[in-house]
């Protein structure tokens, strides 16, 4: 047996979504890093901070669903 079409498009995807994620939470990270933004504007370190927040969260649930399917498709040979 193999993976079906449609798990095989997801382990694709899945690959794109983290590392566009990937680069969105180094983008984030880097505003934050920026000693003053607080100070000049509270309201985008909260918005930036909450959508780090998100984007980790969703970088991790498709990590767990990416090596789900790859453990799938290993098992499967």
């Amino acid at each position: 047996a193999k993976l079906s079409f449609k798990d095989k498009h997801a382990l694709e995807t899945l690959l794109k979504q983290i590392e566009a994620l990937t680069a969105q939470i180094e983008a984030l990270r880097a505003t934050l890093a920026d000693p003053g933004l607080y100070g000049r504007d509270a309201g985008a370190f909260a918005r930036s901070s909450a959508a780090l927040e998100q984007a980790e969260a969703a970088r991790e649930a498709a990590e767990e669903r990416w090596l789900e399917l790859e453990i799938q498709r290993e098992s499967l040979g």
